[in-house]
């Protein structure tokens, strides 16, 4: 009984020993000395209002991931498992990152996004860019794969069916969850096989964080997120000399 109870403790230890802990700063930060945002959804996001509920409700998720069966974040020092979830996460988040913009290069989609959208530069700029995404990866994680999986998991599953179908009840939510990024995003793109192409990749992308945390816990898909907006709106844009690349550089 004692372990039961250990394990969702130190998993929601964890994710509001450094997660959390860098999205209130950057989102106090933020409050204090407001940094330029050019999509006005991505200012939004950083309401107190959206911030609160999304990291309390993230933590329940996170205390709860252990009870429906999925792993618990390394201990810190298990230098191995670590590593090991890096390659998993970080190395394809990377990636993917480099793979988006190569895309863009060639097919310039984000340009008709970003019109769309009524901006020409859609990143923050550096350095606060750094905080701004982190903080991001964190509360979009926590929306799309930590609250309704692992809440929705231990309801339906360990509550209503009696830990019966866990696997089923996974999939099904794994699958759905996948399908609200792309969906919110496809009304940016004009109807075309490489807008098509775009929305599928990222819903692909959705599922194989999802798996990630079935396979190797929480930190999984934060890590994979931060890792993908690391290259895509941190730094990779700044690669490219302004001009070059699908949006001029910042002003």
């Amino acid at each position: 009984m004692m372990s039961c109870i250990q394990t969702p403790v130190r998993d929601l230890l964890g994710y509001l020993g450094l997660p959390v802990l860098v999205t209130l700063v950057t989102v106090t930060a933020f409050h204090s000395h407001p940094w330029p945002v050019p999509v006005a959804a991505q200012a939004a996001m950083f309401s107190w209002f959206i911030v609160a509920p999304v990291l309390i409700l993230g933590g329940l998720g996170v205390a709860l991931s252990s009870r429906v069966g999925f792993p618990s974040a390394p201990a810190i020092s298990d230098g191995v498992a670590w590593l090991r979830l890096a390659l998993w996460t970080v190395v394809p988040g990377l990636a993917v990152g480099a793979a988006f913009l190569l895309q863009d290069a060639t097919l310039h989609l984000i340009e008709g996004a970003t019109r769309a959208s009524g901006v020409t530069w859609i990143n923050v700029a550096l350095p606060s860019s750094i905080g701004h995404y982190t903080a991001a990866a964190v509360m979009l994680e926590s929306i799309y794969r930590i609250i309704p999986i692992s809440i929705l998991t231990w309801v339906l599953s360990s509550a209503i069916l009696r830990n019966r179908w866990q696997a089923q009840v996974f999939w099904i939510l794994a699958l759905s969850t996948s399908m609200i990024e792309p969906a919110s995003q496809s009304v940016l793109f004009a109807p075309n096989p490489a807008s098509v192409g775009l929305v599928l990749a990222t819903f692909g992308i959705n599922l194989f964080e999802a798996d990630g945390f079935r396979r190797f816990g929480w930190p999984a898909p934060i890590l994979f997120r931060v890792a993908f907006y690391g290259v895509w709106h941190v730094f990779g844009p700044y690669l490219f000399p302004p001009g070059s690349f699908i949006w001029p550089g910042p002003h």
